[in-house]
């Protein structure tokens, strides 16, 4: 998920503090918020999560070979400094104990996404992304879907959020006898432990998201980050 202090995609209006009130309002429990480039870190939000009973786990959208994929729960610096596959593999030998590298959106129609290096590089990851934006006619998760079961690898469901029609829609259900970590939790979610709950967008919603994040989202007039103003970010550079 995205939010207003994203460095890459100029279109995100929602501060991190709205996603954390939508999430807490709809009952979620753990969330990652995955700006592109550079991990998201805020005490502050991470605090204001907890308050509101959700676990907030550290993770990226990063580039690497410039295609996306999610990292979950690394180092920082660690996280922050991986940009090629070998990075990866090296990064993973150190810390996948605790990590877990997720192939986002791998097959749909972008050039940033994986597909066929999601197999050359199959190795270095630990599940596949089902995305949100998906209708009943048309939904690139297939392929995402025989490549798991091909691989051996579980399904994670992300909403991908860049505007807050995304959020809801997907999510993947983990049960647990007592609160989870964060180690916990990514241990569970590699062991093909969750479950992903989802629904298909209708026309008219795909039609919203497509708007507010490919047409609007990208007018180079329109300077959101300005727009809101400094108070709203949750960070910094």
């Amino acid at each position: 998920m995205h939010t207003l202090d994203d460095p890459k995609d100029p279109h995100v209006w929602h501060t991190a503090w709205e996603l954390i009130d939508r999430a807490a309002a709809e009952g979620f429990t753990a969330l990652a918020i995955t700006l592109h480039w550079k991990q998201f870190e805020s005490d502050a939000i991470r605090a204001y999560a907890k308050e509101r009973g959700i676990l907030l786990l550290p993770g990226v959208e990063q580039d690497i070979e410039e295609r996306h994929v999610l990292l979950i729960n690394f180092p920082t610096d660690v996280a922050n400094g991986i940009h090629s596959f070998e990075d990866l593999r090296n990064a993973k030998t150190a810390w996948g104990h605790q990590a877990m590298v997720i192939a986002a959106h791998p097959f749909f129609p972008d050039a940033v996404c994986l597909k066929e290096k999601l197999f050359d590089h199959a190795d270095v990851f630990d599940a596949i992304e089902i995305s949100g934006f998906y209708h009943r006619h048309w939904d690139p998760n297939k392929k995402a879907r025989d490549a798991a079961t091909k691989l051996g690898l579980p399904l994670i469901g992300n909403s991908d959020t860049h505007t807050l029609e995304q959020f809801g829609s997907i999510w993947t259900e983990v049960e647990f006898e007592s609160e989870p970590t964060a180690d916990t939790l990514i241990a569970a979610l590699k062991q093909g432990r969750g479950t992903v709950r989802s629904r298909p967008l209708l026309w008219h919603e795909m039609a919203v998201i497509t708007y507010k994040v490919v047409a609007r989202g990208y007018m180079p007039w329109i300077d959101y980050k300005k727009r809101r103003g400094a108070t709203a970010r949750a960070w910094v550079e």
